[in-house]
């Protein structure tokens, strides 16, 4: 099917990770659920959401390509060879959209749509592999369509997933930094040696010597690593180079053939350290977050265009507990049986 018109951005740049459409002209904004900015849920969901005049994508840092077309009716499903793929309506309340930023504005041209009202877009997403300049290749096809529920029918990971533990959450820049060196500095099977760590923190504006620098004194919130190296029953670090071990004693890390890797499955600092209590409570918090926040702004638009829900059940259950914990989505009736989810 011949598009009826086109518009490609072959090097967009989103704003805080967010692909951005917005209808374009003088619209007024209106309150509710389907306006931008009318909840405190995560803008983009695992995919993307949208509502009236506008569609938020998760993107990433980018450049991107983005393509967007306008069809008269619904395009052949021709989604085999992309990650990511939704289905979800957009009110267009000016017949005209633009790419733009979260903070405002627009990149590019106009794209004319076919005048002001209700479409359906099929959103769809991969990576652009021939090119290591480019993150990913978007493209956005709308046509005519009276408001249906949402539909995802692919993504490249679970709807919810393992958060991060957050061991890097509990200590200073200088030792945070050190475990993303091992993490960038990792060759091709995935580990990386005392070495490999030194001169990729060389090559990277850290200076020379920087694993023999000392511990700087920590700040109030830090874990204090000579405790730390006391519940795991290691020597108190001096220098920053000796953490390693010490994350090697923690479970963080693990060493094979001289290399340090990240292990199959990190335990939780909580399980593995006598935590402060806000320390503990802060950190159970943001996994939390990590793990629901896209999820639970699915969700959200399965309740604004009132929708079923489509992901195994127990992630359904933890994420609308989650929500509605956050005041994001109040549950009427039982997660076990028939329930309805309304917006705040």
């Amino acid at each position: 099917m011949t598009a009826l018109g086109t518009y490609q951005d072959d090097e967009y740049w989103p704003e805080f990770g967010t692909l951005t459409v917005r209808d374009v002209g003088a619209v007024y904004e209106e309150s509710g659920p389907f306006s931008q900015h009318g909840s405190k849920v995560q803008p983009c969901g695992t995919i993307a959401r949208t509502g009236n005049g506008w569609l938020e994508g998760s993107a990433g840092d980018g450049p991107h390509v983005v393509r967007m077309e306008l069809h008269a009716a619904t395009p052949p499903e021709d989604t085999a060879d992309w990650d990511d793929v939704v289905e979800i309506p957009y009110r267009s309340l000016s017949g005209a959209v633009g790419l733009g930023f979260v903070t405002g504005g627009f990149s590019g041209e106009v794209f004319p749509l076919a005048g002001i009202g209700p479409y359906r877009v099929r959103v769809t997403r991969r990576p652009v592999l021939a090119d290591d300049e480019l993150e990913d290749l978007w493209l956005l096809r709308f046509w005519p369509a009276e408001p249906e529920p949402p539909q995802w029918l692919r993504r490249r990971g679970r709807a919810v997933g393992r958060a991060d533990p957050g061991w890097r959450g509990l200590f200073g820049y200088e030792v945070t930094d050190l475990m993303w060196a091992v993490w960038a500095a990792r060759d091709e099977s995935g580990g990386a040696t005392l070495e490999d760590v030194r001169h990729w923190g060389e090559r990277h504006g850290r200076k020379a010597g920087w694993l023999e620098q000392p511990l700087t004194r920590r700040c109030a919130h830090e874990v204090d690593p000579a405790d730390f190296a006391r519940q795991v029953g290691h020597p108190t670090p001096s220098v920053l180079g000796d953490m390693l071990d010490l994350f090697v004693a923690a479970g963080v890390l693990v060493v094979d053939g001289g290399s340090y890797r990240v292990p199959v499955l990190t335990p939780n600092p909580e399980d593995v350290l006598d935590l402060p209590v806000e320390h503990r409570n802060r950190l159970i918090a943001q996994r939390e977050h990590d793990r629901f926040c896209s999820f639970a702004a699915d969700l959200m638009s399965v309740a604004t265009w009132n929708g079923p829900i489509q992901t195994p059940e127990v992630d359904i259950h933890a994420a609308l507990e989650w929500a509605e914990r956050g005041g994001l989505l109040h549950v009427e009736g039982s997660l076990d049986g028939e329930f309805s989810m309304i917006c705040d």
